[in-house]
């Protein structure tokens, strides 16, 4: 563990001192977070999360999994589509957690994990000791929206989790603590959110009584050795045959299944779009060594197994070859 220079942590007993915080989360990371907290008896008095999702051909409900959690726990959820221009006064966020209309909030910290808004300085505010953020890499490496997505298709190693203390700008605040994280050949970027925020929940839950009570330093980052994400899109998706089988084993781990990954063919005097849905995959255990270093030599289309044509249904690798390749660019 890559901890802070505090004494070594112990875990704080819940009963001598209650804390009253707000859980501002979605998605893989925010629903391991939330667990871990959970099982270390940390349970927040609002969750704050995205509003449920219309799916499929007929717009079905999708249930945000936060709000059906928080449901299960008997515990206030809040679902706002905008906080940028928030009325706190009527929210949520204007209630003590015992939901009396008429008194004073009573949050001691909000916690943040991926939520997908930005919090305004008046929503910061609010709670008396801060705002700690879940972060999924070692601050102040990747910064920004996909750190867990940059640190796969980079072909990391390693990444982490970092607790830090929120400020004014983007992943930019003081550190608490850092944990690595093991990134293996099998990760995709579900998998290693839920690992990060398996790791993250635990050290947060080992350190928040000890944030709470002023015992930790809080670590500035070093700014100059910031490195940034960005937002990926659907060209982000798109391979050449010929390039490094790295290349595509990355891509098809980081970016689905937000992102197709796919190439494109000349097919019929036109331009043939062609989605990849399955791959070989090798873990990187050190029996697998010699394999991995085979794999490095590839190229992309040795390590293809099933694709979907445009407007096709999907086929296996051999039998496209077979049909397509005849002309392929």
């Amino acid at each position: 563990m890559l901890q802070n220079n505090t004494p070594a942590f112990t875990k704080a007993s819940v009963g001598e001192a209650k804390i009253n915080f707000a859980f501002w989360g979605t998605g893989p990371l925010a629903e391991s977070v939330l667990y871990n907290l959970s099982q270390n008896n940390f349970l927040p008095s609002l969750i704050i999360t995205s509003p449920d999702k219309k799916v499929g051909r007929h717009f079905q409900i999708e249930k945000n999994i936060l709000a059906t959690w928080a449901e299960m726990k008997n515990i206030p959820c809040w679902q706002p589509t905008n906080v940028k221009d928030l009325d706190i006064k009527n929210s949520p966020l204007s209630l003590s957690p015992n939901n009396s209309k008429n008194s004073k909030n009573n949050f001691n910290l909000f916690i943040v994990a991926s939520y997908p808004k930005i919090l305004n300085p008046e929503i910061l505010n609010i709670p008396k000791f801060g705002n700690l953020n879940v972060h999924p890499s070692l601050l102040p490496k990747y910064r920004g929206p996909s750190p867990i997505q940059t640190a796969i298709l980079n072909g990391d190693e390693k990444t982490g989790v970092t607790i830090l203390q929120l400020d004014a700008e983007i992943d930019h605040g003081p550190i608490l603590i850092q944990k690595e994280v093991e990134i293996t050949k099998q990760d995709n970027n579900v998998t290693l959110e839920k690992k990060c925020g398996l790791e993250g929940g635990q050290i947060l839950s080992e350190i928040l009584e000890h944030y709470i009570n002023n015992n930790l330093k809080l670590i500035p980052q070093n700014h100059e050795q910031a490195t940034f994400t960005r937002k990926f899109k659907t060209e982000d998706g798109e391979i050449k045959l010929e390039q490094a089988a790295s290349v595509l084993h990355n891509k098809f781990q980081a970016l689905l299944p937000h992102i197709p990954i796919y190439f494109s063919i000349q097919h019929q005097n036109k331009k043939m779009r062609v989605k990849i849905t399955e791959i070989i995959l090798t873990d990187n255990s050190a029996e697998n060594k010699k394999e991995l270093q085979k794999k490095a030599m590839q190229k992309a289309e040795e390590i293809i197994l099933k694709v979907i044509p445009e407007n096709k249904s999907e086929i296996s690798w051999a039998d496209f070859q077979r049909g397509y390749l005849q002309n392929k660019i």
